[in-house]
């Protein structure tokens, strides 16, 4: 029996109710073996949700493609990299930049998840690796 692929509202309805599974997944060969697993969601490089291959072998995950916001450049330029993505069938993108490209991909009705918290890529600011925010 094959699972059904949850959408962003499913894992908000999940909240509270169950724990949810995500691992970093760098292969193909990863992402059939999380599939096999019953794993509920992935962070992937951009590159594996381009491959035509991917959603063959991990059709039920909820996969979240992510990059450093330094590699893409500006908020302009997240955007078109972040449609293209979903476009590719990522369910979401990870987005390290700063709350404004963060807004402007939600205002483009671009699924994005952020961080809050420890960011590696801030630990200069924050005087090394240390939890920030709430």
């Amino acid at each position: 029996m094959s699972r059904k692929r949850p959408t962003v509202a499913d894992l908000r309805a999940m909240k509270g109710k169950r724990q949810l599974t995500m691992l970093r997944v760098l292969t193909i060969d990863e992402a059939e073996a999380a599939e096999r697993a019953g794993v509920d969601i992935v962070s992937v490089p951009p590159e594996l949700v381009l491959d035509p291959q991917y959603r063959d072998a991990a059709p039920s995950l909820f996969t979240m493609p992510g990059d450093n916001f330094y590699e893409i450049g500006t908020a302009d330029d997240f955007v078109r990299w972040a449609f293209r993505l979903y476009k590719a069938s990522a369910d979401a993108v990870y987005c390290s930049a700063g709350f404004a490209t963060v807004k402007r991909l939600a205002d483009d009705n671009i699924p994005v998840i952020a961080h809050v918290g420890l960011i590696p890529s801030r630990a200069t600011w924050t005087g090394g690796f240390k939890a920030v925010g709430k």
